[in-house]
């Protein structure tokens, strides 16, 4: 995974659209769109304002490696929109995890009364079948 592809990450994370991201890194829309795209790499200027801005780890960011963002205590204090928005996104993550597990066990028991539906089918037809070479 690129840069590009992980500050895309990031700026869904914070559920942010493109303009605002952009807006909050110096950027116009369609040029954060070229970043993200990696038509244009994420230069030291962007990670220095990916830091202060959004407190996002540059290990991360360059490496995949580590947190998304930043650890000390320091660059920890988000302002309360964004752990709003945080707490938020975890929020709708396990709504659909939840959602997500019902629709297997769901899908699980259809499987398993059309498998018995198709066992009785079978046995039919051999019940039958076994008829005719009788006669």
């Amino acid at each position: 995974m690129t840069e590009n592809q992980r500050l895309k990450i990031i700026r869904k994370f914070l559920k942010e659209t493109q303009e605002d991201f952009g807006a909050s890194l110096g950027l116009t829309q369609a040029g954060y769109s070229d970043i993200e795209r990696g038509k244009n790499s994420v230069s030291g200027k962007i990670k220095i304002l990916l830091k202060r801005e959004h407190h996002i780890n540059l290990q991360w960011l360059e490496t995949g490696e580590g947190e998304m963002f930043s650890a000390t205590i320091e660059d920890r204090e988000m302002d309360s929109d964004k752990m709003g928005r945080e707490q938020h996104f975890f929020e709708q993550l396990q709504s659909e995890i939840d959602r997500l597990q019902k629709e297997v066990t769901r899908l699980s028991a259809e499987n398993s009364s059309y498998s018995e539906l198709v066992r009785s089918k079978n046995l039919i037809i051999e019940n039958l079948e076994s008829r005719i070479n009788q006669k």
